[in-house]
C-alpha cells in the first residue's frame, strides 16, 4: 500500500479549525482528523528513545527510530482510504515537533494555524462555560483545586496560563516561539474572519501551502461547499473538557453573532486586546 502524505493541523483553539476542517474533508482525496493523539504518543516514543534504557543501549538497530516513527504514524491512519492525511493537534505547531521531524524523519512540516483575536478565543470559552451550568468545566475544576472565585476574569487568567496544557495560553506561547523563529516557513496561519469572508482565497493558499492539486484539479466533479457542511465526527466535548459541543458546527460557513467586548465586559476586553502578534503593527504618525 503507498505510504500516505501528511499535513498537519494547529493554532489557537476556538478559532474555526474544526469547520475548517469539515471544508477540507469535502475533498474525498484528504482526510482532517478531530483532535488526535498522535503527537502525544511520538512525543511518548521519543521520550522514550531518548532515556537511554538497559534494552535501547543493547539493542542493535538504534536507526531504526525513523521508521518506528514513520509507522506509527502510517498504522494510525490505516483504516483511512484517503491518501492525504492532516492530523489535528495544538502541539504541531510546536518548534520541537517541526525541529524533531526534520531531524530524525529528514521532513519539512507543514502546519496550518487558525488564529483569531486573543480576547475573542477568551469570549468563545466563556459563552460555552455560561451556557452549561451543569457542567463543570476543565478550567473551573483548575481554578476549585487553586480555592479559587469562579469569575470570568479568573477563567481567563486560568485560560491565558501557558502551564495548563492545550489552554489558549499554552498554544499561543508555543505558536509565538515558533512564528518569531527559525521555523516560521513551516506554518501558515489562517485568520478565522477571512476563512468565512473569503473561504475560496483561504482554500486556494491552503492547497498551494501543502503544494497538493486543488480539488478541482482531481477530475472527479468534486466541489467544496459552505452551506452545507457536515461534521464526519462527534467529539464528546462533555466528557473531556467538562464543556459539551465545544466542536458543534452549524450547517453554513458565518460570522460569529456576538462580540468579545460584550461577552467579557470593558476591562476585560481591553485587558486582552491588541495581543496578535502576527499582524502588522499599525503605526501611529
Amino acid at each position: 500500500m503507498e505510504a500516505k502524505k501528511f499535513f498537519y493541523l494547529a493554532g489557537l483553539p476556538r478559532t474555526g479549525s474544526t469547520v475548517l476542517g469539515e471544508i477540507l474533508n469535502q475533498n474525498d482525496h484528504i482526510h482532517v482528523s478531530p483532535a488526535s493523539p498522535l503527537s502525544e504518543i511520538v512525543s511518548e516514543v521519543l521520550a522514550k528513545w531518548r532515556t537511554n534504557t538497559v534494552t535501547l543501549k543493547a539493542y542493535q538497530h538504534p536507526e531504526q527510530l525513523p521508521n518506528v516513527w514513520r509507522g506509527v504514524r502510517q498504522g494510525m491512519y490505516q483504516h483511512r482510504q484517503e491518501p492525504i492525511i492532516i492530523d489535528k493537534s495544538w502541539a504541531w505547531h510546536m518548534n520541537d515537533a517541526i525541529d524533531s521531524t526534520r531531524r530524525i524523519l529528514g521532513e519539512e512540516m507543514k502546519v496550518i494555524c487558525t488564529v483569531d483575536d486573543v480576547a475573542a478565543c477568551l469570549a468563545s470559552f466563556i459563552m460555552r462555560i455560561r451556557a452549561n451550568p451543569d457542567y463543570v468545566s476543565y478550567i473551573d475544576d483548575y481554578l476549585r483545586q487553586q480555592r479559587k472565585e469562579l469569575s470570568d476574569a479568573n477563567r481567563c487568567i486560568a485560560l491565558m496560563d501557558p502551564a495548563i496544557g492545550t489552554s489558549v495560553g499554552w498554544c499561543y506561547e508555543n505558536l509565538k516561539q515558533t512564528w518569531q523563529g527559525k521555523n516560521r516557513n513551516n506554518l501558515l496561519l489562517i485568520e478565522r474572519a477571512d476563512l468565512v469572508r473569503d473561504p475560496e482565497t483561504v482554500l486556494e493558499r491552503i492547497y498551494a501551502f501543502l503544494e497538493i492539486p486543488e480539488l478541482a484539479q482531481w477530475g472527479d466533479g468534486q466541489q467544496h461547499y459552505f452551506d452545507r457542511i457536515e461534521k464526519e465526527i462527534t467529539e464528546n466535548d462533555g466528557s473531556a473538557y467538562g464543556i459539551p459541543d465545544l466542536h458543534q458546527l452549524g450547517p453554513k460557513l458565518r460570522d460569529r453573532q456576538w462580540q468579545a467586548k460584550d461577552v467579557l465586559g470593558n476591562q476585560l476586553f481591553f485587558k486582552y486586546k491588541r495581543m496578535e502578534f502576527w499582524r502588522p503593527k499599525k503605526r501611529n504618525f
